[in-house]
């Protein structure tokens, strides 16, 4: 027996058995349909918004010397650390 035809006899024993796994999938669902009880699963939260802390502590403002947090592209950060803005402990490349 050549690599090719244990290939072929491979591929088709796979085909032959996922098909016949999707066959009997279908025929126990088509079953499944003709039952009268029939469970749904359903998750309800409920969320209540609450007042955000952020634009009272804006309005207090102490002068910080951090302009923004959030993420930011390596490019930029790239540009942040040539400008000295940000503190890094190792020697980058740029």
């Amino acid at each position: 027996m050549t690599w090719m035809k244990f290939a072929v006899w491979l591929f088709g024993f796979y085909t032959l058995y996922y098909a016949a796994i999707i066959f009997w999938d279908q025929l126990r669902s088509k079953r499944a349909h003709t039952q009268q009880d029939k469970h749904e699963l359903t998750f309800v939260e409920d969320i209540e918004p609450i007042r955000s802390h952020i634009e009272e502590s804006a309005a207090n403002d102490t002068g910080s010397s951090i302009a923004s947090s959030g993420g930011v592209s390596l490019k930029q950060m790239f540009n942040l650390a040539r400008e000295e803005v940000i503190e890094y402990t190792r020697a980058v490349s740029f």
